[in-house]
């Protein structure tokens, strides 16, 4: 068959079609596959070159000319394109047909540098993004490639990656897959799919003879299955509706908040620039009025125009989304290496401000390492050191064991998988892999059971009803009972099994289950429950003539079998945990364990401190009011289903906490979703949980997930110190630039030039502030990060101590260079030849101001390393080669700049003495002085105030049984006018009362140092 052939079979389905190329043997026969053994290894090679290879078509990825026509799209670079284009006219027209004074051979320099600046922010900025793009396709690869698919093949059961996958497989698949390719179904029990993604149909799709389609996309919720793959990649359903997929840039949390700051800079930016150039314009006509050259006058203006729009520049943090990227970048490929892979960017930065983290037990606080250590079996205590009783039972009743054993390999998800280096492996659920490696201890092996029986219905496990049921029938030679072939084995949560059975398994027989007896395993289950272990129970019922497990009567339940599994707590928790607590982040733990287990666990871990323990149920059950008094204290939910997850998450989302939370489970999906940062297992996840989740745990290790609130952090505090940075330039740039032209103007020149040129301004926001976004977004996070509480969804980006070190620095670096423009000449006395500049001073004293600015801002970005009253600022900077690489490069190109870029950037063509680059830098360097006092003013605090609270009594009743008159509103204004520092909220106040009041108030104050409070 054609690949469109097969196709037509499920777009639309096609049940009809299926039944003329005759049914699931047609098809078998067209893909050359074996219904026992699966394809063979030459099939596979020849299915895949016909039908082509499981893999998707990529999004539509823009290549390196689309980021770099999308960048020239910025408006500031549009006006500035304007107006060196302008600039370069004009130089053209001086450099070409001008003639005697007006000709000038460097006239060219100024529009070429400007459309060179113009070039170097919009390749810095191209490259950058196409990096991350794909830096974020490798990752996304990983991601994929982490997904895997169980087929049979050559006769043996193997896992392979989905991109393996060919037309003719057989495949199982299980609940909380996402179906891989399209298919029809062979085999299943109570298989059901969301197949809304495909079909828009919310309802859940069963799948059966009148539906064996399998549509690749969507998700299984339900149920178990063995699948024919029909179509891959291109030809899948799924496949083609990707084909028009573009994949679109989201905006983070920040870079909203950022976007904010950069819109109102830049209209400030504007408003200013149109302002500046007004007033100098209106200073300049009425000085010179129309006397000037035309020429001249035109070139006057233009460098006026130039010099505005060259603020406008300055002023908008144009760096500030180049310093995003890169922050996000670094912190993504390095979470990765933390066993993070991200998979929404925006999840980076909102993790760092975290307030809560509800985390599943299995797997996650604990080794996932499940081991059975103690229990009951036909009313038999066992333990691992004291394992006789078991052997004893064995040798005793082996028919006994070996029905126990039936019930626990055949009613399991769990199965041997072979792998490619032809060993064998159990994979499926680890709680379910612990119970039969205990079995097959005693030598009763998963493939004998599953050999001999003949599934005819299955029940998989349920949240709602904690338990797994399947139908079975077995040999009747093969069971303790002779004469019964049908069994139903059931396997669940203990206490849920213990409340349905009326009867339990002795060595004897089944007998009922006595108070006592019932007393007894109740006491067994608190007993291994109190010590951290999950409790499995089983139970049996032999069936007649029933043929559904809904028609069975499960008050026959017969309990045969306890089970205390241990899963050992991870050593690095605890200490996690701790940290999270210190960071002010508060963990819960959401397990489907009983309240014993799960206290036990949580207390060992530390999230069990003096806070509430419920079970789910009762927790569903609560009001929001209730919701509202619990959910602060609630530290523990046991016994808990998914829907109980979602509850707790957004009701704590609706309470204003930013919610992380870790699932596992297809049915963890909408809590994933609901949180504002999800985490999958990458280990024991299912892929719908992946699929809803931020961020998948490579090694679902808690511990990990600390590491992402790091580095969620530090991507936080990099863009602020980047924005401290950014900021003090560029207030200290425009500041200097608009004393030094309006004094030009209205001074002896009359012509309006800024001692810091356009170039130089450019030079600035192009060079220093790229490589200085660079060395900041370096830094790798400090543990010191988890010693602060979480920033506040409506928390400011800038908070006071910037604000202090943005002013202070600015201030100092304007200061510094108006000083040595105004008396710099004085002291420098430069020769005849270096009077002129078009800086508005001579060659030398411009020069030098340029250097000093350019080494203030070198020593601005040490002083940007810490945020916060830090004093030491060069705390491991010797861990961060890049940021040192940066420093010492930026001085090296200023150096360069300096010696052969006089003629371009307006400067002494012969460069600085060695004198002058010693007080630049050491100008520079005082910059960590001015940081090191701003750090030391101390913060305003708010005057704490401690009410009084006056409990009034009810009003008196007089003799009559009326109501005493209370105070009118004149004696209470009095009774308020005369007692200024006691509030009363009580519009009836017993003035009885007021000598209480002053005596508990002055008690009070006499226990206080401070009497500034306000009372109730």
């Amino acid at each position: 068959m054609q690949p469109e052939q097969l196709s037509e079979l499920v777009d639309p389905k096609n049940t009809f079609l299926l039944e003329e190329i005759g049914g699931l043997d047609g098809l078998f026969a067209s893909l050359g596959t074996d219904k026992i053994k699966g394809l063979s290894s030459s099939q596979v090679q020849a299915n895949q070159e016909r039908y082509g290879p499981n893999v998707l078509p990529e999004p539509n990825r823009k290549s390196f000319l689309q980021f770099v026509w999308l960048a020239l799209q910025e408006k500031t670079l549009i006006v500035l394109c304007v107006a060196g284009f302008i600039e370069l006219g004009i130089g053209i027209y001086r450099f070409q047909f001008a003639t005697g004074s007006e000709k000038d051979q460097n006239a060219l320099i100024d529009g070429l540098a400007i459309i060179v600046c113009i070039l170097i922010v919009v390749l810095t900025s191209s490259v950058t993004d196409y990096r991350k793009q794909a830096s974020f396709q490798a990752l996304s690869e990983l991601g994929k490639a982490m997904n895997k698919a169980h087929a049979i093949r050559d006769g043996l059961k193997v896992t392979i990656p989905t991109t393996e996958l060919v037309v003719g497989d057989i495949v199982h698949i299980h609940v909380g897959d996402v179906v891989m390719a399209d298919g029809v179904m062979i085999e299943g029990h109570e298989l059901c799919c969301d197949e809304s993604a495909m079909t828009g149909e919310p309802e859940q799709i069963q799948k059966n003879k009148d539906d064996p389609f399998l549509l690749s996309g969507t998700k299984v919720l339900n149920g178990t299955g063995i699948m024919l793959v029909i179509a891959t990649g291109v030809n899948s359903l799924n496949g083609k509706s990707f084909m028009s997929l573009q994949v679109e840039a989201q905006e983070t949390p920040l870079q909203h908040k950022l976007g904010k700051i950069a819109n109102l800079v830049a209209k400030v930016a504007f408003t200013a620039a149109v302002s500046i150039f007004g007033l100098l314009l209106a200073l300049y006509l009425g000085l010179h009025g129309t006397n000037e050259p035309s020429s001249e006058l035109a070139n006057d203006l233009i460098k006026l125009f130039i010099l505005s729009v060259t603020i406008i520049v300055m002023l908008v943090p144009e760096g500030l989304p180049f310093a995003v990227t890169l922050a996000l970048a670094n912190a993504t490929m390095k979470m990765f290496k933390d066993n993070n892979l991200v998979r929404n960017l925006a999840s980076c930065e909102t993790m760092g401000n975290a307030t809560t983290i509800c985390s599943d037990k299995t797997g996650t606080l604990t080794m996932n390492k499940m081991t059975v250590v103690k229990g009951v079996v036909a009313m038999q205590p066992f333990s691992l050191s004291d394992i006789k009783l078991v052997q004893e039972l064995k040798l005793k009743h082996p028919d006994l064991l070996r029905l126990i054993a039936h019930s626990v390999n055949i009613n399991s998800t769990a199965a041997p998988v072979t792998q490619k280096d032809g060993k064998t492996k159990m994979e499926g659920n680890k709680t379910e892999i612990a119970i039969l490696d205990f079995f097959a201890s005693f030598g009763h092996l998963v493939q004998e059971s599953r050999s001999i029986a003949n599934t005819i219905q299955v029940q998989p496990f349920s949240s709602q009803q904690k338990k797994m049921s399947t139908l079975v029938q077995l040999p009747a030679s093969d069971t303790v009972f002779g004469t019964v072939e049908k069994w139903l084995f059931v396997k669940g949560a203990s206490e849920v099994l213990l409340r349905q059975t009326q009867r339990v398994l002795l060595p004897d027989g089944i007998v009922a289950i006595t108070p006592e007896k019932r007393q007894e395993l109740e006491r067994v289950i608190d007993q291994m429950a109190s010590q951290a272990l999950r409790t499995i129970g089983c139970a049996i019922i032999p069936v007649t003539n029933e043929t559904s497990i809904d028609e069975i009567d499960l008050s026959q339940l017969c309990l045969v079998g306890l089970f205390g599994i241990e899963d050992p707590l991870r050593p690095e928790v605890p200490p996690a945990v701790k940290q999270c607590q210190t960071a002010g982040i508060v963990v819960r733990m959401v397990t489907g364990d009983s309240v014993p287990t799960a206290r036990a666990i949580a207390k060992g871990c530390g999230i069990l401190t003096d806070g509430i323990v419920m079970e789910g149920p009762d927790f569903r059950q609560l009001s929001q009011d209730e919701l509202d008094k619990v959910l602060p204290k609630l530290q523990v939910l046991a016994r808990s289903s998914p829907l109980d997850k979602q509850i707790l998450v957004t009701n704590l989302k609706r309470l204003g906490e930013t919610v992380a939370v870790t699932g596992d489970g297809t049915n963890d999906a909408p809590a994933l979703s609901a949180a504002d940062v999800g985490f999958a297992m990458g280990i024991a996840g299912t892929e719908v949980a992946k699929e809803a989740a931020d961020i998948i745990l490579m090694d679902d290790n808690f511990a990990s997930l600390v590491k992402s609130v790091i580095w969620g952090r530090c991507v936080y505090d990099a863009i602020r110190k980047f924005l401290q940075f950014q900021l003090t330039v560029n207030l200290s740039a425009v500041t200097i630039t608009l004393v030094t032209a309006l004094y030009t103007t209205i001074g002896p020149k009359k012509k309006p030039e800024s001692v810091l040129t356009a170039i130089q301004l450019l030079w600035v926001n192009v060079i220093i502030n790229t490589f200085a976004a660079l060395a900041i977004s370096s830094d790798d996070p400090h543990p010191r990060l988890l010693d602060r509480k979480p920033s506040k969804k409506d928390e400011s980006v800038i908070n006071t101590n910037m604000i202090r070190m943005i002013i202070g620095q600015a201030s100092y670096q304007v200061l510094i260079c108006l000083l040595i423009y105004f008396f710099g000449p004085g002291i420098i006395n430069p020769p005849q030849d270096k009077l002129y500049s078009e800086s508005g001073t001579d060659l030398i004293t411009g020069t030098l101001i340029f250097n000093t600015f350019i080494c203030c801002q070198i020593f601005c970005q040490i002083n940007a390393r810490s945020l916060d009253k830090e004093l030491n600022v060069f705390r491991g900077i010797h861990r961060n080669p890049v940021f040192l690489g940066v420093l010492v490069f930026t001085i090296a190109i200023q150096i360069l700049m300096t010696m052969f870029g006089g003629i371009v950037f307006k400067i002494d063509p012969d460069g600085l003495s060695p004198m002058y680059w010693g007080i630049s830098l050491a100008f520079g360097s005082v910059s960590l002085l001015v940081g090191f006092l701003v750090r030391l003013i101390p913060d305003y605090k708010k005057p704490e105030y401690e009410p009084v609270i006056v409990k009034l009594p009810s009003p008196e009743k007089d003799d009559d049984n009326t109501i005493a008159a209370r105070p009118s509103v004149t004696q209470r204004s009095t009774f308020l006018d005369r007692n200024p520092r006691m509030q009363v909220d009580h519009y009836a106040v017993d003035p009885r009362l007021v000598s209480a009041a002053r005596l508990q108030i002055a008690q009070r104050d006499r226990h206080r140092s401070s009497t500034c409070a306000t009372d109730r």
